[in-house]
């Protein structure tokens, strides 16, 4: 047990943004459930803020860099509700002190006596764009919604504007501007297609934003929206994607985040010269784009979160005044939890249809009889990125190769790749799996009888689809909140998921045949490889009860089936209490069957 704990050492610092003074708040699980902490970047002292029992899920700073908002919802089931931590008090406020209604944190207006936000308090399957007054708690429905889960994106500076994301898919989610006085919403580039926009970076004065697409194009690129007159222009494009961009508070300075194979690398755009800076670089590795990053309100230091392969999640800060990049949180892993870690090694296979397919390989030792796991990601429209992941460390240490693919359907390969696996073509991932296993089969990476599976979310679904359709190849498999039966998942799922992830998987009304052809617990009664099944029982994405189809239908052909259901988790084991309880076991669980 204290061997896991070591792989676990802040490996949850991130999402940091700046208060005055060169303070910053930020997101860490160093207590053992995800809370909000701050320190000063010049004493590296953390101090904790928070100490709710349940993870804190969003954090921002108000406008006047002096208090702070944040989200947390029960025992995982996303109903976020909203927080305010006013300066110098130690008594949070809950502003909404509603359960039944998720609430999304969009920010605050200039003066920060507004909040800004979209619910679904009115109609369960929609969020309407609104706004609180911080004094009265007065909430103004600004516009209701009758289409999609709308997600703020940003509030402009002088907080008449905040943009939103209208989800009808994760890779389709369409960005409109609303006049928060008037209700006037409209589509930032309403001519456009099938696309995906994200990032948006306000100018201070509020004219106009930067922000990432891949409109009519194969890979994100950095565009610009003029408020004034409504149009778009093109800023930075590379054969690769720009997942990130944040611009310095006196707007001199455009930072963006390349993704090359999932491996973050800087450029940092003067936007007066339209030239790029040398600036220093952090280690090899990835730069999270999901935490966000944020210019300094004074000068010119970009803080961010880093991760690779060997070291936890950290705050770093590219200082570029000071022409020096640094760590702010970065984990002290003991000598003998450092010499076990691994580096991910970069290689490709070719698919059934000479698709080239990239994977990431975790090395354990060179001992050629080491057992392998194959970890399929979750989204589908996600990646395999070179982070620090505890649980595949963990294995690494305990002599487990893991072998991670990006397999048709992710992103950062281009919206074309993006695409490959979509409603009918679902399968053609599942042959990628058995192509690699394949693969590592015949190129002697792993022996016959040695090699696993698993993954997490859609990566669950993945290996249960692979367990079933080339049983042959498998001798254990471990399913982490996967569905198991598309058709029920998309019937039982939270209403307001169900139209954003049916454009991915196919609808309920036009692709149930589609549905039923793809889903595993269909073709179940071909497992034949031990199985482990873990599950969060307040699951509001994929509900629980796609784990006990897959459980029941086992369990009455006696095949081996382990099930782990935590009661105080949603979509994935979060609390460190259970991580702690359920690792170990899924350690035992492979050793059992693959050793």
């Amino acid at each position: 047990m204290e061997t896991l704990k070591k792989y676990y050492m802040t490996v949850e610092n991130r999402t940091g943004v700046w208060l005055e003074n060169d303070e910053i708040a930020y997101l860490s699980d160093k207590s053992g459930v995800i809370q909000v902490w701050k320190m000063s970047i010049h004493d590296k002292k953390p101090i904790q803020l928070t100490h709710y029992k349940e993870r804190i899920w969003r954090l921002e700073a108000a406008a006047n860099r002096r208090d702070i908002l944040f989200s947390t919802d029960l025992g995982g089931n996303e109903q976020e509700q909203l927080f305010l931590l006013k300066a110098g008090e130690r008594e949070t406020v809950d502003l909404c002190q509603d359960g039944t209604t998720r609430f999304n944190l969009g920010g605050t207006d200039a003066e920060s006596k507004t909040v800004y936000f979209t619910c679904n308090r009115r109609s369960k399957p929609n969020f309407d764009i609104c706004r609180m007054d911080l004094e009265t708690r007065e909430i103004v429905t600004v516009l209701e919604s009758g289409d999609n889960m709308n997600m703020p994106a940003s509030v402009s500076p002088d907080g008449r504007f905040m943009l939103i994301n209208k989800l009808k898919g994760m890779s389709d989610n369409r960005m409109h501007i609303v006049n928060m006085e008037t209700g006037e919403s409209r589509d930032i580039y309403p001519e456009g297609g099938f696309a995906q926009y994200g990032s948006p970076a306000w100018k201070g004065d509020s004219s106009g934003f930067y922000f990432t697409t891949d409109e009519n194009d194969e890979f994100l690129y950095v565009g610009y929206y003029d408020v004034a007159t409504g149009t778009v222009s093109h800023v930075y494009h590379t054969d690769h994607d720009v997942t990130k961009v944040a611009l310095s508070s006196d707007g001199k300075y455009l930072a963006m985040v390349v993704s090359v194979d999932g491996f973050g690398e800087f450029r940092i755009l003067d936007t007066a010269t339209g030239r790029f800076v040398a600036a220093p670089m952090p280690p090899r590795g990835f730069i999270y784009t999901y935490a966000g990053m944020q210019w300094s309100p004074v000068g010119h230091k970009l803080l961010f979160t880093f991760s690779s392969g060997s070291r936890p999640s950290g705050l770093w800060v590219l200082d570029l005044d000071a022409d020096a990049v640094y760590a702010l949180t970065d984990a002290e892993l003991s000598r003998d939890i450092r010499d076990k870690l691994a580096e991910p090694e970069a290689h490709s296979y070719e698919s059934f249809d000479g698709l080239r397919i990239s994977y990431l390989f975790y090395k354990s030792n060179d001992n050629p009889d080491n057992p392998t796991m194959i970890q399929i990601h979750g989204g589908p429209e996600s990646q395999e990125f070179p982070m620090y992941d505890p649980l595949v460390q963990y294995l690494v240490g305990q002599g487990f190769n893991i072998v991670a693919p990006n397999i048709r359907g992710s992103i950062g390969y281009g919206k074309t790749f993006h695409h490959l696996d979509d409603v009918e073509k679902r399968m053609d991932s599942i042959r990628d799996i058995e192509c690699l296993a394949r693969h590592l089969l015949d190129t002697g990476k792993v022996h016959p009888g040695k090699l696993g599976i698993m993954g997490g979310s859609y990566g669950g679904f993945a290996t249960l689809c692979a367990i079933a359709n080339f049983p042959e190849l498998w001798s254990a498999a471990v399913d982490i909140v996967g569905m198991s039966n598309l058709e029920t998942f998309l019937e039982n799922t939270a209403p307001y998921r169900r139209s954003h992830r049916e454009g991915e998987y196919g609808s309920l009304e036009h692709h149930r045949d589609v549905l039923r052809k793809v889903s595993p617990i269909h073709v179940a009664h071909q497992i034949t490889a031990p199985l482990m099944v873990i599950h969060g029982a307040n699951d509001p994405r994929v509900p629980v009860s796609e784990a006990v189809q897959i459980v029941e239908n086992l369990r009455s052909r006696g095949v081996s089936v382990k099930y782990l259901c935590y009661g105080d988790e949603g979509h994935g084991i979060m609390k460190m209490a259970n991580k702690l309880d359920c690792y170990p076991q899924v350690a035992a669980f492979l050793k059992e069957h693959l050793q």
